[in-house]
């Protein structure tokens, strides 16, 4: 028999010609390209102004018919295409009602050429995961707490309009010129399959990716709780320079994490227990809110099993105070043999301190 040939990777489609208009806007470069397809960097002449622009384009799903014309790859294809066309452009207006410092804000979304657009502001900075290879250590607890913050507002922002942002991770957030971090990549790929209740062609960004996020794994029901886990995995990767092992395998374990040494002398046993509260595999033992996080940043509502004991406490002070107690013990050593020598030097036992007569 003639063994079978291995299919071929279905060919990338190409990005609109630039200076191509596109709504009211002309197109003037490609910034990227992603699962979802192109991101453009567009000029409004009303306005004056520059925005990005992203096109529905699935690699997977759709190709370029001509220069403009977007279409499905297949008759097959056709279905589930409409069906993100449709959730793409209804997310996208839905998108510009919402408003927050750290969310990355949407004009809204039209569709044109056979296929859909979401325009929104275009952002300055580097995104997270550049940011810290730039560093050459992980951010003091107070900034990692600041950032924090900040995001659990945006994301606090999304979950009242009945979103989930479903893929936050350190290539989404996005640290502008002033330091702060703003939430991207609204609209990705992974969050149209969820709200179909598949994995689809991006699939999970494991390590990122809470369990019920792979579509193999039954029984586990996306929520809120879903985009804490990611969020919770990338205060990790900020931690400990790297993200927890993906979701799979840690699923039955128990959720507790093994801290490196700097991890544990950098940040405080609170705030770990914050991040291993927002990894627990199983989906109900996570915070269900974003107040339920802030509460227990505050020091409030933490489960018992993950409350720091004193043990642990005093071995971590012991540990992070561990140059200073040698000191101390060192100095103390000297100051028992000097006062012992200084004793045994004036001691009435001598044998040339003899008693007056």
């Amino acid at each position: 028999m003639r063994a079978e040939r291995p299919k071929r990777k279905p060919r990338p489609p190409v990005p609109l010609p630039i200076g191509a208009r596109l709504g009211a806007f002309d197109v003037r470069s490609v910034l990227g390209q992603g699962q979802y397809g192109f991101v453009y960097r567009v000029y409004d002449p009303e306005t004056e102004a520059e925005y990005a622009v992203k096109e529905y384009l699935p690699p997977m799903l759709a190709v370029r018919d001509g220069e403009r014309v977007v279409a499905p790859r297949t008759p097959d294809d056709a279905e589930p295409f409409a069906l993100g066309l449709r959730f793409f452009v209804r997310e996208g207006k839905l998108l510009s009602q919402l408003r927050h410092p750290s969310l990355v804000h949407v004009y809204g979304a039209w569709e044109e050429n056979g296929t859909a657009y979401m325009a929104m502001d275009l952002v300055a900075g580097r995104n997270l995961h550049d940011t810290l290879l730039a560093r050459w250590k992980s951010p003091r607890e107070t900034t990692l707490r600041a950032m924090l913050d900040s995001l659990l507002g945006a994301i606090e922002v999304l979950h009242r309009a009945g979103l989930q942002h479903r893929d936050i991770a350190p290539q989404s957030i996005v640290i502008d010129p002033a330091g702060r971090p703003l939430l991207m990549d609204l609209g990705t790929p992974r969050r149209l399959a969820a709200a179909r209740g598949e994995t689809g062609p991006a699939g999970p960004r494991d390590g990122y990716a809470a369990i019920e996020m792979y579509g193999h794994v039954g029984g586990h029901k996306r929520g809120p709780w879903t985009d804490f886990y990611a969020l919770g995995a990338t205060l990790h990767y900020m931690i400990t320079g790297k993200p927890p092992a993906p979701a799979p395998e840690r699923e039955g374990t128990a959720a507790a994490l093994h801290w490196g040494r700097s991890a544990l002398l950098r940040h405080s046993l609170d705030f770990l227990a914050v991040v291993e509260w927002m990894l627990s595999p199983r989906p109900q033992d996570r915070p269900q809110s974003v107040a339920a996080v802030r509460a227990a940043l505050a020091g409030h509502g933490l489960p018992e099993r993950l409350r720091p004991r004193l043990g642990a406490r005093l071995a971590v002070q012991l540990r992070r105070h561990r140059g200073w107690l040698w000191l101390g013990a060192g100095l103390l050593l000297v100051a028992v043999v000097a006062v012992s020598g200084h004793l045994l030097m004036t001691s009435e036992l001598l044998p040339w301190r003899r008693p007056r007569g």
